[in-house]
């Protein structure tokens, strides 16, 4: 099942790929500011922050499947919503509602960690990072061929409706072939808080699971500024536009598939997960911090590959290391935590980054960014670096 499971998530984060790099253009056109842009990314990573986690709770209660088909409906509405948008507030709205859906790759991670044995999860976990790679190769490309090449007259909503025709696709694929991988689950919602504080289950995880979770929660705060504020910077910097950045946006699929969907395996074989991820934290560190480098295409091409490489190398290697801390009960509850605070990081990190952009500069979200990675790479070194308890390995 695990194959078309990743078919399913490809499919619609194609539709996720053919929106991101050309939202900040759609919300100009409606007049947003730089700031307003920010907010845009932050109530989708809102929804996320105060929905992963009782969704994650969720599929421990009442099994996998119905909620990902459930956020997978989410999303399809959300697309279509923002393809009809006739207003700023009416994106934000169609934002939310595809902020909640995206809870379905915490619930994809917990149908992985369900279905791998813990010496194959970290290249299970990248399996996913893969699928969001193709997604990131085709979306931006299509998207970038739909909007057209003419910065004068670019077509928006043909994107959007593409965006919901791919997720549709996706879930009636899910539909018919995602069976359930939790047939121990109690099936029953008695004493489940659907809305309840994303904290809540904080202190049932222990303290290694914890500590990955803030990590990864830095992480997010960092990378997400760098990838709402791209369009801007690279608009202000090589005068490019919604085409030339869907083309920037593909290449960095390209590298998170390759990476993730080919190369994870036999590296954390050679290396370790806690190698990765070091790794990963120091690439990520460096793009971000080299912004006031690009002056060409070449060098931003450089930033790109550093970047790109790094939040490959972390997103399965965390996410591995996670669930192989945190009890097989609580596989859902965890990563959706960590989905959580990660949208929590991608909430915060947009408008710290948007107002720096507009009031310190183009170069100081980069700048403080990567000075944060590596102030959290110091904090968490022995986090990061710490035994597994060794039923869990």
């Amino acid at each position: 099942m695990l194959p078309v499971l990743l078919l399913t998530v490809v499919i619609d984060l194609i539709g996720f790929g053919l929106i991101l790099p050309l939202l900040p253009f759609y919300a100009t056109s409606f007049g947003a500011s730089p700031f307003a842009i920010a907010m845009l990314a932050a109530v989708f990573s809102i929804a996320q922050f105060l929905s992963a986690t009782p969704l994650g709770g969720l599929s421990d209660r009442i099994g996998r499947r119905p909620v990902f088909l459930g956020c997978m409906a989410l999303s399809v509405i959300g697309y279509t919503w923002l393809a009809n948008a006739d207003s700023l507030l009416a994106i934000f709205l169609a934002r939310t509602i595809a902020g909640i859906g995206s809870g379905k790759i915490g619930v994809a991670r917990a149908i992985i960690a369900d279905s791998t044995p813990p010496e194959q999860r970290a290249r299970g976990m990248g399996l996913i990072g893969g699928a969001f790679g193709i997604g990131m190769i085709l979306g931006p490309l299509i998207g970038g061929l739909l909007v057209g090449p003419d910065p004068q007259q670019p077509n928006y909503t043909l994107p959007a409706l593409a965006a919901a025709g791919t997720s549709g696709l996706a879930l009636l694929l899910a539909i018919f072939v995602i069976r359930e991988t939790r047939p121990d689950a109690p099936h029953t919602l008695a004493g489940l808080q659907l809305w309840r504080n994303p904290f809540a289950a904080l202190p049932q995880l222990g303290r290694t699971v914890l500590a990955l979770i803030a990590i990864n929660c830095a992480i997010n705060f960092v990378f997400s500024q760098i990838e709402v504020l791209f369009p801007l910077f690279s608009a202000a910097r090589l005068d490019w536009h919604a085409y030339e950045v869907g083309l920037a946006f593909t290449f960095i699929g390209s590298i998170v598939v390759t990476m993730q969907g080919v190369l994870i395996g036999p590296l954390t074989r050679l290396f370790g997960e806690r190698r990765l991820l070091t790794l990963g934290m120091i690439n990520l560190a460096i793009g971000t911090a080299m912004a006031h480098l690009i002056v060409s295409t070449p060098m931003m091409g450089l930033s790109i590959l550093l970047t790109a490489t790094g939040v490959a190398m972390i997103g399965p290697t965390i996410s591995s290391l996670v669930s192989r801390s945190a009890p097989a009960t609580q596989q859902g509850i965890a990563l959706g935590t960590m989905e959580s605070l990660a949208a929590l990081g991608r909430t915060f990190g947009p408008l710290w980054g948007g107002w720096l952009f507009g009031s310190a500069g183009i170069n100081a979200p980069y700048w403080i960014g990567g000075a944060v990675l590596a102030i959290t790479l110091a904090l968490g070194w022995r986090s990061i670096h710490a035994e597994l308890p060794a039923a869990r390995e």
